[in-house]
């Protein structure tokens, strides 16, 4: 009788654990699409182009760089805030990183949920002069 609980305690592991795993693996199906927003830089500018944005739903910049010259994205949207950045095959996990560095003809994406409303400001640290925003507005549908 002890080993018969024992092993139906065991299959009923096994079953939580291969659930789990599955349900894991299918939230990114079931969840929303994100919300992209696509960034350009070109001509030393950045060009934005970005729909209406919504508060805590998973998110994308998706930045590409069509100058000759080295440039970088970074903002303060970032800080404290979990933010997944892909490039060249490698993908950096951390909480509040401030930017990235783009070569001439590369691009990047950055993952993150939108947390706080307002306007978002980046900038390229290499070169003072070219700034960005986005905004992002809490409002409701209609």
């Amino acid at each position: 009788m002890r080993s018969q609980k024992a092993q139906l305690w065991g299959w009923g592991l096994v079953l939580a654990m291969t659930y789990g795993f599955w349900w894991e693996a299918a939230g990114p199906v079931f969840s929303q699409p994100e919300q992209v927003v696509e960034v350009t830089i070109k001509d030393f500018k950045f060009v934005t182009k970005q729909g209406p944005l919504r508060l805590g739903l998973p998110s994308v910049i998706k930045v590409r760089n069509e100058d000759v010259e080295r440039h970088d994205f970074g903002s303060t949207m970032f800080e404290g805030i979990p933010t997944q950045i892909e490039r060249d095959g490698a993908i950096v996990y951390g909480r509040g990183l401030s930017g990235v560095f783009l070569d001439p003809k590369r691009d990047v994406a950055i993952r993150f949920n939108m947390t706080r409303t307002g306007r978002h400001e980046f900038r390229c640290s290499i070169h003072p002069n070219m700034k960005g925003e986005l905004l992002l507005l809490s409002v409701e549908a209609v």
